[in-house]
């Protein structure tokens, strides 16, 4: 008796399951994209765009911000007022000093050879000038340490802005890249969804096992766990970057910019001596030194006398009418011996000058290596960043080509999820080679004293 038209050999079917194994998978693939999935417990996680920004920031912005606002700028400011305030009572010393006095004064008191004790009454007003004429010196070099004082608190302000700018444009550059990696770990979020619904679809038609749902499944909450992890560094990197502005708000602001990607233009010894002639490190010392060099002469003028002048001019008497009463007086005063005091002080001066020249020394080596490591630095961040991009674009590539592959059934599910695992990477190590290339340029602008 022959066999039912239906009946098959398992050869036949082995070779025949080729043939239609594809077109049933296409067709479940479609039905799956086109209708959601019996499980409800995957809702997309991204249902509507976030709301605009009240107030969006540049680059330009942040650092302006940064520079009206930060504490440390301030402080910085404030410590140059009062460098300068000191200028200006060294400078007093130049001029004379006026002073006008009045009072009454009552006396009373035994006295011997009358055996009485009288009382006796004064009053008396009138007024005194006295002006150091020449000190040899001494004010002049005052005012000079002074002077230099003040330039090197100036310089040092400028320091504290360009270390206040830099972390303000890291910490812009961090919440640029931690926005795109929030954006790549959602798209990863929404290829794993899509991943899971082929995958129960496959499997409630018999195409695929039930590990294929199950593997589909671990790796969707994977992704889930990255898009939260990525979220928090966001708010995280958003909170910083206010803190390196010294603002507290607003807490909803958006940026605007991109990672730069610019190139220098000089040699590596050009940035160099640019930084040796830009640092305000170096320009700090330098005045430093100038005003070691001025203590010294201050120290050393001890050695001559100072010339000095007084007068006085008023009224006084025990009754009124009160008398004219006037005084005149000029006094050179030598120091023949103070215990050996401007000896040592000489001494001192001439020691922290040359502390000062070994700390430009060591400050102009410090400088070279800063620009040095970071024109490396901007060097290797720059070789990363095409290779980076290369590795993108294979990546992007291969997981076109396994998502087609798995659409009809010729790949499997570890292929998928290493190719979508692959290219979360790739993103992920391109952003974070840009972000360290920006970082490194900034870095070297700032070792270049810009």
């Amino acid at each position: 008796m022959g066999s039912p038209i239906w009946a098959v050999t398992r050869k036949e079917f082995t070779v025949n399951r080729s043939r239609w194994i594809a077109p049933v998978a296409t067709l479940f693939f479609l039905a799956s994209v086109a209708a959601p999935t019996a499980g409800a417990d995957y809702p997309p996680v991204i249902t509507a765009g976030p709301p605009a920004p009240a107030v969006v920031w540049t680059l330009e912005d942040v650092t302006d911000i940064a520079l009206k606002n930060h504490p440390l700028v301030k402080a910085a400011d404030a410590d140059t007022v009062a460098a300068e305030a000191r200028k200006g009572q060294a400078e007093s010393a130049w001029y004379p000093s006026l002073n006008l006095t009045t009072g009454y004064s009552r006396v009373r008191s035994w006295s011997g050879p009358t055996q009485k004790d009288p009382t006796t009454s004064n009053e008396f007003i009138g007024g005194t000038a006295s002006w150091m004429l020449y000190d040899f010196g001494r004010t002049g070099a005052t005012v000079g340490r002074a002077d230099a004082l003040a330039a090197a608190s100036r310089e040092t302000a400028v320091t504290t802005r360009d270390d206040v700018v830099f972390v303000a444009k890291v910490a812009f550059y961090n919440v640029l890249r931690t926005q795109k990696t929030m954006e790549f770990q959602r798209e990863n979020l929404r290829q794993r969804e899509s991943l899971l619904r082929q995958a129960t679809a496959f499997y409630e038609a018999g195409i695929r096992a039930r590990i294929d749902v199950a593997r589909a499944e671990a790796n969707l909450y994977d992704a889930r766990a990255r898009v939260s992890q990525a979220e928090n560094d966001l708010r995280v990197a958003r909170i910083t970057l206010l803190q390196r502005i010294g603002v507290d708000g607003p807490p909803e602001f958006g940026l605007s910019g991109q990672l730069p990607e610019m190139r220098l233009p000089g040699t590596l010894p050009d940035w160099i001596a640019e930084a040796e002639q830009n640092r305000p490190e170096l320009r700090t010392l330098l005045e430093q030194e100038r005003a070691a060099v001025e203590s010294l002469r201050f120290a050393r003028s001890n050695y001559y006398p100072f010339l000095s002048g007084a007068a006085g001019y008023g009224y006084s008497a025990d009754n009124f009418p009160l008398q004219e009463n006037s005084t005149v007086a000029v006094t050179l005063n030598y120091p023949l011996f103070s215990g050996f005091q401007t000896r040592e002080q000489v001494k001192e001066a001439s020691a922290t000058i040359s502390s000062t020249r070994y700390q430009i020394t060591e400050a102009r080596r410090r400088v070279r290596l800063e620009v040095e490591r970071s024109a490396y630095g901007v060097q290797e961040a720059q070789e990363r960043l095409e290779a980076r991009k290369k590795e993108r674009e294979a990546s992007e590539e291969n997981l076109r080509l396994a998502t087609a592959r798995y659409e009809v059934g010729a790949g499997d599910i570890i292929e998928m999820t290493d190719a979508q695992a692959q290219m979360v990477q790739s993103d992920t190590e391109t952003i974070n080679s840009a972000f360290d290339y920006a970082v490194s340029h900034a870095s070297l602008l700032r070792a270049m004293g810009r």
